[in-house]
Parts: C-alpha cells; sequence; structure tokens
C-alpha cells in the first residue's frame, strides 16, 4: 500500500514539475488581452509581465518590451515610474488578494506573465514589499524582483451613443428650418 502511495505521489509530482517547466511563451502576434493590462492609469497602460528581472535567469524567461513593440510596450521612464501603481491597483473588482503567495487567477488579478515569458503566475509577495523593476534600469534584475512594462494609453475616445447623434441631427434641422422660415417673411 505505501508502495503504491509514494508511486502515486511520483508520478503526480513529476507531472506537476514538467508541466511547470514546459511552460511556453504566448506568441507576440497574439496581442495581450486589454483583461490582462492595468488600462490608462495616470495616462498610461500598465503590464506586470512577469515574477522576475528581464532575462534574469536567461532568454525566454522574461522579454524585453521590444518583443512586443508592434503593442507600443516600453521601459517605464524614472517620470512615469514615480508614479506607476501600486500592486492593489491591478486586482479586479473586489476580489480578496493574499500576497504572501505566486498568483496565477486572471479571474481576480490583472497580469500578462505567459504573454512575456515561460512563467504563468506571478509572486505578489515580492510586488506587495515594492520589489519591482521597470526590467531596464530602476530596480533590481539579478534579485528576482517582478516586472513592469508600460506603454502610451490606448484609451479611446468616447463614440457618441446613438440618441445623442439622433438628437444633434433633430436640433440642426429645426435650426435649419426656422431659418428658412425666418428668410420667407
Amino acid at each position: 500500500m505505501m508502495k503504491k502511495i509514494i508511486s502515486t505521489f511520483a508520478i503526480t509530482a513529476s507531472l506537476l514539475l514538467s508541466t511547470q517547466a514546459n511552460a511556453v511563451i504566448i506568441d507576440a502576434s497574439t496581442i495581450i488581452p486589454d483583461e490582462n493590462i492595468l488600462l490608462n492609469f495616470n495616462g498610461l497602460d500598465w503590464v506586470y509581465a512577469g515574477p522576475i528581472g528581464t532575462g534574469e535567469w536567461g532568454e525566454g524567461n522574461i522579454e524585453a518590451p521590444e518583443y512586443r513593440a508592434s503593442e507600443g510596450w516600453r521601459y517605464a521612464t524614472e517620470t512615469e515610474w514615480a508614479m506607476r501603481p501600486d500592486w492593489t491597483d491591478f486586482i479586479i473588482g473586489n476580489a480578496i488578494i493574499n500576497p504572501e503567495s505566486s498568483f496565477g487567477d486572471h479571474s481576480l488579478y490583472r497580469f500578462a506573465a505567459e504573454y512575456w515569458s515561460n512563467f504563468n503566475h506571478i509572486d505578489l509577495s515580492d510586488a506587495s514589499m515594492g520589489l519591482i523593476t521597470n526590467g531596464f534600469d530602476i530596480g533590481s534584475l539579478e534579485d528576482a524582483w517582478e516586472t513592469w512594462y508600460v506603454r502610451d494609453s490606448r484609451a479611446s475616445t468616447p463614440v457618441p451613443e446613438s440618441s445623442s447623434i439622433i438628437l444633434l441631427s433633430l436640433g440642426l434641422l429645426g435650426l435649419v428650418y426656422s431659418r428658412r422660415v425666418k428668410n420667407n417673411k
């Protein structure tokens, strides 16, 4: 019986380890969903890219922002970094998040580790202690600090709803009609 339990444990452990070790980065041609990004925070979009510094453990672990340059991602400047969000700003809704461990639930927290690295989690304990790098020249690239990148916000101007357009059109038609009536008198 004990031999069967140990065998089951060994198989389960090897499957878990192989799954983590074989995680692959999502190709740069796949755009990061808005749900995984902190949009328009102080005029910038922020992405929580992963649990270590850029290139810290070798190629493929955390890519530089140029990997997704087509989406506009880049390193934050010192001025932008001074206005960065807090780790709690990435929480979705009113979720209660414990920062004491790694985190991998996209329905409760905004992060995009899979789009930048071969990781599928982030370490909120590091972020909650302020161990965050811009991936270039702010923070540590050698002590497993979390990486955040920025881009200029892509928040668009809201499109007026159809009722507003109809009211504006009716107002213009009324103005044209009243001018014609006035000119015909």
